[in-house]
């Protein structure tokens, strides 16, 4: 069978939507070798993706105008040309096309933040990021969302029939699945880690509240790291701080990914207290490494936090203190470790892959 896929964001981001397309298609290619898997990708890319089973295909001409229009019209053409059973909207866009051209499609919806909470979008972005989720919707043979929380949102905000919605979860790269024990000593050296500390992985900004995570580890005198894009938000606030309460805050902008894994790994807990997620890759990352996990009760990340999570109902500073305390100075960590590792397992690389297949499968039989 022959897979194709909207490889833009794979080609062109380095986190987010594309860690989620080249997380799924590399999985499918190690646990299913007997299928082709064509990435359709509008621009030369900027960052490096090769799987086996793989093959990027592009347009004709390289200018960036062709290759946005071809993206969103012209695939559909080349889909039927290179014998494509299946078409997948990585990240909420489908071209058009595909269901006269006799081709399945499946589109995956992360989440609809812009329609939640529109105050934190442009105007013009959330006008086009509408029109667009309309449309791709209405063209697909299927919609997977990646939690129920999005699922629920496509049936509220978007009015779509809930027998054409499936959940499938995601992964996240098989880099946090191994252990890097070895490497601790090095890299808390290089970053002049203390021994304890908490961890926050994620961007820097109002929606995920590390200012409000940074307040309470000031107040507990819990040495905080954290790792992410900083926004004007979080900067404002860290340069307003004093140089003793910036010896508890230590921003960190790591090398590579094993980095950030054994990061997690080191870490006492890893705090993630965002007021609304789609998912939350951050909670996998954390479960998989094995470290104790603090986030909040709300939107997917109740969904994808494991049993042994410690969920704050509201988010402010006593509530984090709090959460913080259960972890730092209680005896709960090692048993809350073991029963999120088993609940994780669930968004194990392998197991998202054979749901996938079996989608695809599915969508086939019944093209």
């Amino acid at each position: 069978m022959k897979i194709a896929f909207d490889a833009k964001r794979i080609y062109h981001n380095r986190s987010g939507l594309g860690n989620y397309g080249r997380n799924l298609v590399e999985s499918l290619s190690e646990y299913f070798p007997e299928n082709e898997y064509l990435l359709y990708n509008p621009w030369p890319g900027k960052v490096p993706f090769k799987a086996e089973h793989v093959k990027e295909c592009g347009p004709k001409f390289k200018n960036k105008l062709y290759g946005q229009i071809w993206r969103r019209s012209l695939v559909s053409k080349q889909a039927q040309q290179d014998g494509v059973s299946i078409y997948h909207g990585l990240s909420g866009e489908l071209p058009s096309g595909l269901m006269k051209r006799g081709i399945a499609s499946v589109l995956t919806v992360h989440d609809l933040i812009f329609l939640r909470y529109p105050e934190l979008y442009k105007p013009i972005d959330r006008k086009i990021y509408k029109r667009k989720a309309r449309q791709a919707a209405k063209d697909a043979k299927l919609i997977v969302a990646i939690s129920q929380q999005t699922r629920m949102d496509l049936i509220q905000l978007l009015g779509i029939a809930p027998e054409k919605i499936k959940v499938i979860g995601q992964s996240c790269q098989k880099v946090f699945l191994e252990s890097y024990e070895s490497s601790y000593a090095k890299i808390r050296a290089k970053y002049k880690l203390p021994e304890r500390y908490a961890l926050f992985v994620g961007t820097l900004e109002a929606r995920k509240n590390p200012v409000l995570l940074a307040q309470a580890c000031i107040e507990l005198k819990i040495p905080l790291v954290l790792v992410g894009r900083a926004t004007s938000y979080w900067v404002n606030f860290y340069n307003a701080l004093s140089e003793e309460e910036k010896q508890w805050i230590k921003p960190l902008k790591v090398g590579d990914n094993t980095e950030l894994a054994a990061l997690y790994q080191m870490s006492e807990l890893m705090a993630y207290p965002s007021i609304f997620e789609g998912f939350g890759i951050p909670l996998l990352e954390a479960m998989f490494s094995k470290t104790a996990l603090l986030t909040a009760r709300n939107s997917a990340l109740q969904e994808v936090a494991g049993p042994g999570s410690y969920l704050v109902d509201t988010i402010d500073l006593e509530s984090l203190k709090l959460g913080l305390d259960h972890f730092w100075n209680g005896g709960q960590r090692e048993k809350a470790v073991k029963q999120n590792y088993n609940f994780v397992q669930q968004f194990h690389p392998r197991v998202i892959a054979e749901q996938w297949m079996q989608t695809y499968q599915d969508l086939k039989a019944h093209a």
